[in-house]
């Protein structure tokens, strides 16, 4: 809340707040979430396609435990780019607000369950912002591909196997 106040008096540009976090960083949940969740309602493999579609609305809130337990947790493949994601949105968004690319958020706006997106307006009241956002969405969902593609080959895998057991 000191930064925010801060930055609403022009008297410093405090670059992460939890606006910045809610608004830029937590694209779908903590680890950017929202582009594997479109990958996995996209997917080849039943299974993934039925955790990413129950998993939709929850992610679109910022609420990811679904995927996160359904696919992240305990699997190393998945692991890698969701750390890999909270070095490299965080840096993105530093430097974009470091060069007053973007209006750094002012105002205490503190409702994470906001749908993703329209959080990275109402902090900002500028288009900027929505650019930052799709900027850092593009980026996230290119980070989880090609982790993402290795584990659905596993679970088609593990699918048709499944199938010519039962035949």
């Amino acid at each position: 809340l000191v930064a925010i106040t801060a930055n609403a008096e022009a008297a410093a540009h405090y670059v992460f707040t939890a606006e910045t976090t809610t608004a830029f960083l937590s694209l779908g949940g903590r680890g950017a979430t929202f582009g594997l969740v479109i990958l996995l309602a996209l997917s080849k493999s039943r299974r993934l396609k039925a955790l990413g579609t129950a998993s939709a609305v929850p992610t679109l809130l910022n609420i990811n435990e679904p995927v996160v337990f359904g696919a992240v947790a305990w699997n190393p493949i998945l692991m890698i780019p969701m750390w890999i994601n909270a070095i490299v949105l965080p840096t993105i968004t530093y430097l974009v607000m470091t060069f007053g690319l973007i209006t750094i958020p002012s105002e205490v706006f503190s409702m994470w369950y906001c749908p993703v997106g329209l959080s990275a307006w109402l902090v900002t009241h500028d288009i900027t912002g929505i650019v930052l956002f799709v900027i850092n969405l593009v980026v996230s969902t290119a980070i989880w591909y090609p982790f993402f593609k290795m584990y659905e080959a596993q679970e088609v895998s593990k699918e048709q196997e499944r199938k010519v057991e039962n035949a």
